[in-house]
């Protein structure tokens, strides 16, 4: 009898080991990266700087990433392709896209914001003749359609008085709007800079365009991929807001212009120039706030009277602010209603 008593003993002993073992893994697991090798979206402006500083300075594999791969795309919308089919994993676009891709029914999440970037510029011929805004029905403008120059375009429009449907707009990818505009196929262009430094010798800056501008950087990644890997999802939000913070101290900006400089491989001399319209420090770059809320509605509202979307999603819903509100509850001034 006392030596089944001892094997009952020893069992029931070994079961609360094995649970206490269990609950231990378990507990260490809990902040483990369920995914160790990230791609991320990447392009040579400014914005990106914060990923161009954490690549640099190691804070990935710091965070336990075995490795982290940057995709260039020419536009937003393949970038959000990429990102739907698995090859991209944090899309970092304007929000343009991402207002049209969650509107035509794709599962993806808002988890927090990159940069604040009103820099649609309109550069107009000097020789074009124009003196007023309504001038601008006479020429050709060059932009890129479905891209944040759509909304500025109308934005602008409307202030001015003007029926965007009879301005002559010109569908052109950034670079083929410099080359039309040196060749005087297009008389003016609405695009970001650096595209809009190189014409600086033949056009000038005009009515004040960037001042219609809701543009803003959001960092993206699918419902999908959230739920999966929400520890990866968390520790790569928090190594691009160290970029952030790194960038936001103002000390710090000949380093990380350098540093941008050389993981974009693009001159120093035009990071410099096209540095503080894209980091002015009296924008809020980081929060989830009304500003970040009114940008999203007011090219929502465009998309809306352009026809592209039939209804107007809240951003808040397809926002998540939990491991913003982790890493610093200011960050975090209206809460997301996405849930996992």
């Amino acid at each position: 009898m006392k030596r089944k008593t001892g094997w009952i003993v020893l069992l029931l002993c070994g079961a609360i080991a094995g649970q206490l073992l269990a609950a231990g893994a378990v507990g260490a697991q809990k902040g483990d990266l369920e995914l160790k090798k990230a791609v991320l979206h990447f392009q040579t402006n400014p914005p990106l700087a914060p990923v161009s500083i954490a690549l640099e300075k190691g804070w990935f594999k710091e965070a336990g990433f075995d490795s982290v791969t940057v995709k260039p795309f020419t536009s937003g919308h393949l970038a959000g392709e990429a990102l739907m089919s698995g090859d991209l994993h944090v899309w970092l676009p304007g929000n343009m896209p991402v207002i049209s891709m969650k509107h035509n029914g794709l599962p993806i999440v808002i988890v927090g914001n990159l940069n604040v970037c009103p820099v649609e510029t309109l550069m107009v011929r000097n020789d074009a003749g124009i003196a007023s805004p309504a001038d601008l029905q006479k020429i050709k403008i060059g932009l890129s359609q479905g891209s944040t120059a759509s909304g500025v375009i109308d934005e602008m429009a409307r202030h001015y008085g003007l029926d965007v449907k009879k301005l002559q707009l010109v569908n052109l990818a950034p670079p083929e709007q410099v080359t039309a505009l040196k060749n005087n196929e297009i008389q003016a262009m609405l695009c970001w800079p650096p595209n809009t430094l190189q014409v600086k010798d033949i056009a000038t800056y005009k009515f004040d365009s960037m001042k219609f501008s809701h543009t803003r950087m959001p960092i993206v990644v699918t419902e999908d991929f959230l739920r999966k890997y929400p520890n990866t999802t968390n520790a790569l939000l928090k190594i691009i807001y160290r970029g952030q913070t790194f960038i936001l101290d103002k000390a710090n900006w000949p380093e990380a212009m350098q540093i941008h400089a050389k993981r974009a491989e693009i001159p120093l001399k035009l990071v410099e120039d096209m540095w503080l319209l894209n980091w002015d420090l009296s924008r809020d770059h980081v929060s989830i706030s009304q500003q970040f809320v009114d940008d999203y509605n007011a090219y929502s509202q465009f998309q809306l009277r352009s026809g592209t979307i039939k209804n107007v999603i809240p951003v808040l819903d397809y926002t998540f602010t939990g491991f913003l509100k982790e890493i610093d509850p200011k960050l975090v001034k209206i809460e997301g209603k996405w849930k996992r």
